[in-house]
């Protein structure tokens, strides 16, 4: 469905429309025994087309909400034009994280372009939607400082069990040892990659780093 505009630009006499687009998300892309996908978009799709969406303007992706690297919602955003309005069925379609919501929201809204949830009642272009944005604004803040907390306490935590910080080494300290020690003795890297299951590059880092250790 779609209805007319004036466009008060000078000197254009022209009119555009206002189009109705609408997302869909389920967040895996399992199917059964049979082949068939374990989530539909059934639902989804009888909402969006209730409220006027036409087939051609529902855009839709197989991905988790926390994923942002989506291919049907980037195409959906690319499409949307000013004055238009973008439906989903509710809002965590769009995404579980307050984050990215917030970063959707505030990029339509510079773009005059509205989001509406039908389950939820809400929309960013109607009365509430400022209120909305603040709400999701406050929400994406809490969310950073807990995850900057939680990953403070886990560095704490490692730190005080005596654990070391970053990617975690293929080899033991005792493996390492070893390594360092039957290559004096004359095994090849080839036997010690087969000894540890470890491919011949993690035994020459483990020796390049072993010797620097020892220089230290």
């Amino acid at each position: 469905m779609m209805t007319w505009r004036s466009c008060a630009c000078p000197n254009v006499a022209k009119r555009v429309f206002e189009m109705k687009y609408g997302y869909m998300r389920v967040s895996t892309t399992k199917k059964d025994s049979e082949g068939e996908f374990v989530q539909v978009f059934d639902l989804q799709r009888d909402a969006l087309l209730r409220e006027g969406v036409g087939v051609d303007n529902i855009f839709e992706d197989r991905a988790s909400g926390t994923r942002e690297d989506r291919s049907g919602l980037a195409a959906l955003l690319n499409a949307v034009q000013p004055g238009d309005t973008i439906l989903v069925w509710k809002l965590d379609r769009l995404g579980r994280s307050a984050r990215h919501l917030l970063e959707v929201a505030e990029t339509m809204k510079a773009k005059n372009v509205r989001i509406r949830s039908i389950q939820d009642g809400i929309d960013t272009g109607g009365d509430l939607g400022e209120f909305l944005l603040t709400i999701l604004s406050a929400v994406a803040q809490l969310e950073r400082k807990n995850i900057s907390e939680r990953v403070s306490a886990g560095i704490a935590s490692s730190r005080a069990d005596g654990g070391r910080i970053g990617r975690k080494k293929a080899l033991s300290p005792a493996a390492r040892r070893d390594v360092m020690e039957s290559t004096q003795a004359g095994v090849s890297v080839s036997e010690l990659s087969r000894r540890y299951r470890v491919n011949r590059a993690t035994i020459y880092r483990t020796l390049t780093a072993e010797q620097a250790a020892a220089a230290a």
